[in-house]
Formats: structure tokens, C-alpha cells, sequence
């Protein structure tokens, strides 16, 4: 095991001293589809054709009930467009298929609509436009069937037709939600997950409306440096702003009480902490019901270097970071950090900062250069300015793929001391709660 000396600038010791005040000072993954027997599939039938041969508009006929069915087509030889037929209609098995009908001049057409679903039954496909008409073409619709007390499957969202100037939607009755009688249950679960041959022990915290079907975003809170999951929750209360907002809160333990974020502060370098957060969620979506989607991370301290650790090598599974009173350390100056897209990151910090000082020291970047970093490597651009629900946040007014970039400064903010002065859970939520996984 390699053991990590303290990088330049680091004081660890007074990293544990400080973490274990504010604590005791009190300074303080996809959802599982529900599913049943897949309905059976009738035979095809096909709709009749309806022409038009003096310019008037020509509808197709609508398919039979069946599986599959083709809309007739309509033709004309000018003038008014014509509409594809409907697909067929099912009581049982899978909608029928609308197929846009022709235009042998181009002009605006609709495609056909898809079949409607029965019970248990996959919807149709939306009709497609044909090609060589113009834009404002409008594409078909699909209704999905229902999923009737485990008889079939929950209707397949359909996919509307495109066309040059028209626009893809998806519309249809898919089923949401988990499959009931997972392990995870409402309130608190002490959790323990083998890693790396270690046994690796988390809290999970779900909220009083967690039902076990509904699937809720998850945010992760990391301890600091000689802390515990059990006393991050005590000093940041995320489970509270959980509780209230409605998402299940996780309070993971580090091996020796430290956390690997790079250059700081685990005492052995071989362990590999982003497998360990890429493994509790996998358990998260076996044992209970979340948002894959919607998978956040914070934490203060050197827990706040283990969520920008997540940021650099983790963004395919977490959709946004709130670290607090810490920067980069995912190599020196963070120039090991490659992020896999844009990801959303708020840092809060406190400008009175005696060990990750505010203006930088050593290894430390320091809170406005950390800022500058990100903006760079989240692709912003302009000059930052006031976030529109607290002043005392800087924001870029535009980063890559619609993420923010934000530094909240807490005048006179001791280490890990300002999650009830400045509100930083609720100014937090308010950042991540809209950002999700691409």
C-alpha cells in the first residue's frame, strides 16, 4: 500500500483537529421498469388508399386491428395536402404502425398516427413523413397501451416522424417507476458493500415520501478528514434538505476517515474511493428506486475534494457538484482533472479559511483561481456575475452543454463552520435540483 505524504501547503493534522471541531462543536442509476408478460401480437391489416385527382385534399384509410397496419396513402396531383392513414388498433399485443401518406407535388403533410396500444400491449410507431416535401410537416402520433396488474408489458414510448423543417417528439404511455419489494427502506439503512476486498460502510437516508416506486435523485455527502459519514450528516443536515425536498441523502465512510481525492489526504493511495461511489450506486438501483440521472455529490473539507474528484473521473454518473471549502486536488493544481462532459459545480467558501486559504497556499489553488479552472474546463464564457437568487454567488452567464459554474464566497466563513449561517444546503439544491445526466 502506498502511503501519500501531505502535498505542500497541507496541514493534515490540522485538517482532522478543525474537521472533528466543527463536527462535535456542532457548528453544525436507470429505474427499474415495472413490467408483466408481454401481450400477444395480432395479424397485420391494411388500410385503404384514398386518392385525390383534382387538387383537393386526400386522407388514407386506417389500418385494421391488428399488430401491425399501413396507412393508406393519399395522393394528389396538386394543390392540398394529404394526411397518412391511421395504424390499426389493438386490444392486446403491440399498436399498429401509421405510415405517412404521399404527395406527388411537395407541400405541408401529416403523417399517419401510430396504433393505439391495448392492455399490456407496446404502442405503434409514429407515421414518418415522406420525403420531398417541405418544413411545418407535422409527424404522427402514438398512443402507448396500458400495463394491466402484471397482463403485459407498459406501453413503449412511440417515436414521432421528422421531416426537413419538422420536429421529433416522443409521445406514447411508457411505464415509470421501480418494481416494489426492494431492500431500501424509509428512513435510515446502515449499509455495507465489499470493494476492493475492504468492507466499505454507508448510511442511506430516504425521505419520508420514498416509497420504494417512485424513484427519487440521491445526493452524496462526503465527511471530512478524520470524520465519519454519521458526523458529516450531523454538521451539514443535507438529510433535513432531503427530507423536505424530497431525495434520498447517502453518508459514505472513508477508509481510515479520509477520503482519496488526488493528492490529498488518504493515507493509502491504492484505494480507489470513485469505485467505491460507482459501487454504491449500482446498489442504490438494485435495492431501492432512484433517478440515475440525478445523482449529485457534495461534501466539505477534504470531502469536498472527493466530490471534485467525482466531477473529474466520475460525470457519466453524477450529474452535478457542490464541494465546500476545498479545491481540486485531482493532481497538482488539479491538472489531472478530464472530466468526461461539462459538469455543474458550486463551490462555496469562507474567505477566513485558516487551512484552505481563500487566496490559495501551496497545493491549494485557491477559491476565485479554482473558479477561473472550472470555468475553463465547463467550456464558459463572458465575465462572471451575480447569481440571480444570492449576490454573495459569482456565476459565468453561460458554460458548455446549458451547465452552471459558480463560486459563493461567506465573508468572514470559518473552515467547514457556514452550512447554517449561509444556507448552503438550500443555495446548493437550488443549483443542482435542475441538472441531470445528458
Amino acid at each position: 500500500m502506498g502511503v501519500q505524504a501531505a502535498p505542500a501547503g497541507v496541514n493534515l493534522m490540522s485538517l482532522r483537529t478543525i474537521t472533528r471541531l466543527a463536527v462535535t462543536g456542532v457548528l453544525v442509476s436507470t429505474p427499474l421498469a415495472c413490467t408483466g408478460s408481454t401481450g400477444s401480437t395480432g395479424s397485420a391489416s391494411t388500410g385503404g388508399s384514398n386518392a385525390n385527382s383534382s387538387g383537393g385534399s386526400g386522407a388514407g384509410g386506417s389500418g385494421g386491428t391488428s399488430s401491425t397496419s399501413t396507412g393508406g396513402s393519399g395522393a394528389v396531383t396538386a394543390g392540398a395536402p394529404a394526411s397518412g392513414g391511421a395504424g390499426g388498433t389493438v386490444t392486446s399485443g403491440s399498436g399498429g404502425t401509421g405510415t405517412g401518406g404521399a404527395t406527388s407535388n411537395a407541400g405541408a403533410r401529416n403523417g399517419g398516427s401510430g396504433g393505439t396500444g391495448g392492455s399490456g400491449a407496446a404502442s405503434g410507431s409514429g407515421g414518418t413523413e415522406p420525403s420531398g416535401g417541405r418544413g411545418n410537416a407535422t409527424a404522427g402520433a402514438s398512443t402507448g397501451g396500458t400495463s394491466a396488474a402484471g397482463s403485459g408489458a407498459g406501453g413503449t414510448s412511440a417515436t414521432a416522424g421528422a421531416a426537413n423543417g419538422g420536429t421529433t417528439s416522443s409521445m406514447g404511455g411508457a411505464s415509470m417507476g421501480c418494481s416494489a419489494g426492494g431492500a431500501l427502506k424509509t428512513g435510515d439503512n446502515s449499509e455495507t458493500l465489499m470493494v476492493g476486498g475492504i468492507a466499505r460502510t454507508y448510511l442511506v437516508h430516504t425521505p419520508p415520501k420514498y416509497d420504494g416506486k417512485t424513484p427519487l435523485p440521491v445526493l452524496f455527502d462526503f465527511h471530512g478528514l478524520s470524520g465519519t459519514g454519521a458526523q458529516q450528516r450531523q454538521l451539514s443536515r443535507w438529510d433535513k434538505m432531503g427530507d423536505s425536498e424530497g431525495f434520498i441523502t447517502v453518508f459514505p465512510d472513508g477508509v481510515d476517515n479520509a477520503w482519496n481525492a488526488g493528492i490529498c489526504c488518504a493515507n493509502d493511495t491504492s484505494i480507489d474511493d470513485v469505485a467505491f461511489v460507482r459501487a454504491m450506486i449500482g446498489e442504490l438501483e438494485t435495492d431501492g428506486c432512484i433517478d440515475p440521472k440525478r445523482i449529485y455529490a457534495s461534501g466539505c473539507s477534504n470531502g469536498g475534494g472527493m466530490s471534485y474528484m467525482l466531477a473529474c473521473q466520475a460525470a457519466d454518473v453524477i450529474a452535478a457538484v457542490a464541494p465546500v471549502d476545498f479545491d481540486c486536488v485531482d493532481g497538482t493544481g488539479c491538472n489531472m482533472c478530464k472530466p468526461s462532459r461539462p459538469i455543474t459545480e458550486v463551490q462555496f467558501r469562507g474567505t477566513s479559511d485558516q487551512l484552505v486559504a481563500y487566496d490559495g497556499n501551496g497545493a491549494f489553488l485557491g477559491a476565485e483561481k479554482n473558479f477561473e479552472l472550472w470555468g475553463g474546463l465547463n467550456m464558459c464564457t463572458g465575465d462572471p456575475e451575480a447569481l440571480s437568487t444570492n449576490s454573495a454567488c459569482q456565476t459565468y452567464p453561460m458554460c458548455g452543454a446549458g451547465t452552471d459554474t459558480v463560486l459563493c464566497t461567506v465573508q468572514d466563513g470559518m473552515h467547514c463552520g457556514n452550512y447554517n449561517s449561509f444556507m448552503i444546503t438550500q443555495v446548493a439544491w437550488g443549483v443542482l435540483k435542475d441538472q441531470a445526466l445528458p
